[in-house]
């Protein structure tokens, strides 16, 4: 019996690694710092591979004291329970707290279960020219966070991007920052909602070779790694759409709607606009004398003509989005009533004629040619900052 044991001691106490267990020890040398321990404890093929990694350990940092802790419950054999005591006893004399483990112990399980951090995302609201803030932040194992910042427009692309890495403490006050911003109004959403309107925008400018684009690029995988892709808008989980009703839509109600202070930057910015406010503004200049109805007759033809060239299937399409998701952020400034009917309005807008595009048509118009606004609390703005080329 004694020389059996003698001999499995022996083993066990060996150095000598085949090549194999050369290129295994290799890898979970390389990779132990950056997954989680119970992952690494499964690929230990041996108790002798165990004592080797013990052994071969740097004794440095806390988070190590988690691995130590898992060899041990997987690997009750006494080598490595001694190699792993050992370097529990090394860590603790560097200041690092430990368990206090007698020998012979086996505890079954020592190892505490690891805090999991939750995937968290921002997204804000538009601004005339329909571009967006955005953040997305993945948890990084054993600590910190993996974020990403951007700017964004289905139309245009992804304008700004910065990616970088965060201690938990670091992304908290820059989340409570974006909350609290008064540049932008932003909301907390689902990973899956963020990163859905992040590949939006990036179809449209993803071969452009920007230094945005190229960010994005980089980070791209480890967001989609962790998350799937929405097939439509959130805002129809808050809002079945059986409950949409259409008679929702009055002129009354969109008045409502378009007064709310983030509905307000919500306007039509088509890269033609400004050839029809050139049009409109020379009726005054007509060397032909028109009375005051004959330019309004003049005027509603130029517009309908404009609306009949280019807001098209696809315009509208992204009008709807923009509602959509305006729907969303309002639902989550708990103004619900706004967000049911900014959501009728989406539906309604893909419409070839119909009140919602007209409402938001002659909105634009008069905000970008200085007109006087009937919706109450509206307020003057300049004329020139409301045309937006995209």
């Amino acid at each position: 019996m004694s020389k059996k044991k003698k001999s499995r001691e022996k083993t066990l106490s060996s150095t000598a690694l085949s090549p194999e267990q050369e290129t295994k020890l290799s890898s979970l040398l390389a990779d132990y710092k950056d997954t989680d321990p119970r992952q690494i404890v499964k690929e230990i093929p041996s108790p002798f591979i165990a004592k080797v990694f013990i052994e071969k350990l740097p004794p440095e940092g806390s988070d190590l004291v988690q691995l130590i802790l898992a060899v041990m419950d997987t690997f009750p054999q006494k080598e490595v329970q001694k190699a792993a005591r050992k370097l529990l006893f090394k860590l603790k004399t560097k200041g690092i707290e430990v368990p206090d483990i007698k020998k012979g112990d086996v505890q079954t399980p020592i190892i505490k279960p690891i805090a999991q951090e939750n995937p968290e995302a921002l997204l804000g609201s538009f601004d005339p020219a329909g571009t967006r803030g955005v953040m997305v932040a993945l948890p990084r194992f054993p600590k910190g966070f993996d974020v990403g910042i951007g700017v964004i427009s289905e139309r245009q692309g992804i304008l700004e991007f910065f990616y970088g890495t965060y201690s938990k403490k670091g992304f908290k006050e820059m989340k409570k920052a974006l909350l609290e911003s008064d540049d932008m109004i932003m909301v907390k959403t689902s990973l899956a909602h963020a990163a859905t309107a992040i590949e939006k925008a990036y179809a449209v400018n993803q071969d452009s070779g920007t230094e945005a684009a190229r960010a994005y690029a980089e980070f791209r995988s480890t967001l989609l790694n962790n998350t799937d892709l929405l097939e439509r808008s959130p805002v129809y989980e808050l809002i079945s759409e059986a409950e949409i009703d259409t008679n929702l839509v009055t002129q009354s109600n969109l008045d409502k709607l378009f007064a709310h202070p983030l509905m307000k930057l919500l306007i039509i910015n088509h890269e033609k606009l400004s050839d029809l406010m050139d049009e409109i503004s020379a009726l005054d200049d007509s060397p032909i004398y028109l009375t005051e109805e004959q330019k309004s007759v003049r005027r509603e033809e130029i517009q309908q003509k404009w609306l009949a060239n280019n807001m098209t299937f696809e315009e509208r399409q992204t009008l709807r989005y923009r509602l959509e998701e305006m729907a969303y952020i309002l639902w989550n400034k708990e103004d619900q009533e706004l967000a049911r009917i900014a959501v009728v309005a989406a539906k309604e807008i893909v419409g070839e004629k119909n009140i919602v595009l007209d409402y938001l048509f002659t909105r634009t118009l008069s905000l970008a040619l200085g007109e006087p606004q009937d919706t109450e609390g509206d307020t003057e703005e300049d004329a020139g900052s409301l045309i937006i080329n995209p």
